[in-house]
């Protein structure tokens, strides 16, 4: 299966450099350079008063399809000079001789082109370039034919176009700490023919730039499949570009491709969870991640983000759900929401979902229909020219109710005071405070009410390294207040905690006392 050479627009390529011949007199390079020299030389002929200098200049290593254009340039001592004729020719690796067309002008003065046709089943590998041409510089004394030709072939390495067309995160933004894939699609182009296919076999590194201050790291060093797909879950743990590379070879040409991702803060409990499907011999599957939600007195959104696994891309038709597993208030039986899936490019999408303080709170299961399109090879529109067949399935139906959960939690604060912040000596101060809760209400509707008889645990934070040390549990009043006596002998924080429930965020607040 062919890929057609528009998968390769943006690719970044380092390539071989510009090669040439040697006719004679002083070489600027190597006298016998090997394969990969990349050498420069000229060729001087000298004929009754007449010098020429010409040098045969050939393109980069691997921007060569189906032919090899050679450029013959001159200087001399003459006043004007014409091709009479002569050619480039050379020997491929397979050692079958291959000639040129005639020199023609190249549009610049004194330099002429030759074209060297390439076989379909051209391989990359060292050409022997050679030059046979006869050139006419006029005098003030006539016309002087001065021959051009190499005396030993010149040995030019070219090279297989290898081609990362793209490579894509899924998703390309997700929550702090989310598990995200990284994949991509590597060619590699015909000499002969300029068609791309894929590059199979292909050692391919995956690094990570983080954004900011931090250097660069390689994240994983892949393989390309048969394919030439290659696909690596990450963690980056911070936003950043992402750049696959496949190193300069023998026969194929250094190839980069970059691409950034951005990681989204989070509060709460990360969330996430796969589900795939397999049909007509094609699997494809998606990655959902959120995180939970703590509702206040106002409506909360929350984000989903979805990323195709492998090489795999949603359909037209997907969406998410989220239906609790309690009910409440309004919603004695539950509550149940879906939402269209909005695409965000290749292997991406997200959906949002609104909750309001009178939606049950406690844990949801969150359900993904997507109808899938999976591919056998990097081109995934195209069919396969040989057979007919289409390199891709439209029709996998990826489906679960339960791919993970969120937990959305109604809010609590908690406050905390101190009846002295700063002690001449070790001392016993008296700590207040309260919690409130925000709670449905009878008639319908949510507030935010002191929370009688619920426990608040205390804390101190000495100043230094050491970590917080817990001195007691207190429970609030009637009025949802709370105040007892601790006592103090080192600066630092007292901390204030209410645990939460299963259906109430937690919350906490700090004072800071000196003492001494």
């Amino acid at each position: 299966m062919r890929v057609p050479l528009s998968m390769a627009l943006g690719a970044t390529l380092m390539t071989t450099g510009l090669a040439t011949s040697s006719m004679a007199v002083t070489p600027e390079g190597p006298a016998s350079p090997g394969p990969s020299a990349g050498q420069s030389q000229t060729m001087t002929r000298q004929v009754e008063d007449v010098t020429v200098t010409a040098k045969i200049s050939l393109p980069p290593g691997s921007d060569v399809q189906g032919s090899i254009v050679g450029t013959l340039s001159i200087t001399h001592n003459g006043n004007s000079a014409s091709m009479r004729s002569g050619s480039m020719t050379m020997v491929d690796p397979d050692d079958r001789f291959l000639q040129g067309a005639q020199f023609v002008p190249s549009g610049a003065t004194n330099a002429w082109t030759s074209t060297v046709p390439l076989s379909a089943d051209a391989k990359s590998g060292v050409y022997e370039v050679s030059v046979n041409a006869e050139v006419a510089v006029t005098t003030d004394d006539g016309v002087v034919n001065v021959p051009i030709r190499t005396t030993n072939p010149v040995l030019v390495p070219f090279r297989a176009q290898r081609n990362i067309p793209m490579i894509w995160t899924s998703p390309t933004s997700a929550p702090a700490g989310s598990t995200i894939s990284v994949s991509g699609a590597a060619n590699i182009r015909s000499l002969g023919t300029g068609d791309y296919a894929p590059a199979t076999g292909q050692e391919v590194k995956l690094y990570f730039d983080p954004t900011g201050d931090a250097p660069e790291a390689l994240k994983a060093t892949l393989t390309t499949d048969s394919r030439g797909y290659f696909t690596s879950r990450q963690k980056p743990g911070a936003s950043g570009k992402w750049r696959a590379e496949m190193s300069q070879t023998d026969s194929g040409a250094r190839a980069i491709w970059t691409i950034t991702s951005a990681e989204r803060e989070r509060t709460t409990t990360l969330r996430q969870g796969s589900v795939s499907a397999t049909q007509n011999g094609h699997t494809a599957g998606d990655h959902l991640m959120t995180h939970d939600v703590v509702v206040g007195l106002a409506p909360a959104q929350r984000r989903v983000d979805i990323g195709s696994l492998g090489f795999t891309i949603g359909g037209k038709s997907g969406w998410v759900s989220a239906e609790s597993q309690r009910g409440e208030g309004s919603f004695p039986d539950g509550y149940r929401v879906q939402r269209e899936m909005t695409h965000a490019g290749v292997g991406t999408s997200t959906v949002t979902f609104t909750f309001n303080p009178t939606h049950p709170a406690g844990i949801y299961d969150i359900g993904l229909r997507d109808a899938m399109k999976a591919c056998s090879a990097p081109d995934w529109d195209a069919n396969d020219a040989a057979s007919g067949a289409s390199n891709c399935t439209h029709d996998v139906l990826v489906q679960d109710s339960t791919v993970t959960t969120i937990v959305v939690k109604r809010a609590s604060t908690t406050t905390v005071t101190a009846s002295s912040t700063s002690l001449p000596a070790p001392g016993t101060i008296t700590l207040s405070g309260g919690v409130r809760k925000v709670v449905l209400v009878s008639g319908g509707g949510a507030q935010d009410k002191p929370a009688p008889n619920t426990p608040v645990q205390l804390y101190f934070d000495p100043a230094g390294a050491s970590a917080p040390v817990y001195k007691k549990t207190v429970r609030t009043g009637s009025n949802g207040t709370y105040s007892t006596q601790v006592s103090t002998s080192t600066s630092g924080k007292w901390i204030a905690k209410y645990p939460g429930t299963s259906l109430q965020a937690p919350s906490r607040a700090t004072v800071t006392v000196t003492v001494g």
